[in-house]
């Protein structure tokens, strides 16, 4: 899925733009001390595999899964934008972010 992890900005298209790709743990209400609730997720994040910039013949980024233990967090559920479609290179290990492919069009191929 996709985790917006910073501001959007005019970066040209294929890029990340403040994105980052992550794998679902969980979903979960928190509620506080002043009896507010919270959505949140829990996320596996992956990184950025070589450049941010998409390159190589198929123009896309690739992304590989983190070996340290940084990469679980907790994000606020309006921070999940979409689903992304990822592309096995080696598996387990790295794949490639289909950058072309957006939300509304993988709805309307997939219906």
């Amino acid at each position: 899925m996709w985790v917006r992890c910073r501001e959007h900005s005019e970066a040209p298209d294929g890029r990340l733009d403040g994105r980052l790709v992550g794998r679902l743990g969980g979903l979960f209400c928190v509620h506080d001390y002043i009896g507010k609730v919270h959505e949140v997720a829990m996320v596996a994040l992956l990184k950025v595999h070589g450049s941010s910039k998409p390159s190589g013949e198929e123009g896309m980024i690739r992304m590989e899964w983190r070996e340290d233990d940084k990469n679980v967090h907790i994000v606020v559920i309006k921070e999940v934008e979409g689903m992304v479609h990822l592309i096995l290179l080696e598996p387990g290990k790295v794949w490639l972010v289909n950058n072309r492919i957006d939300f509304i069009t993988w709805n309307e191929l997939y219906e």
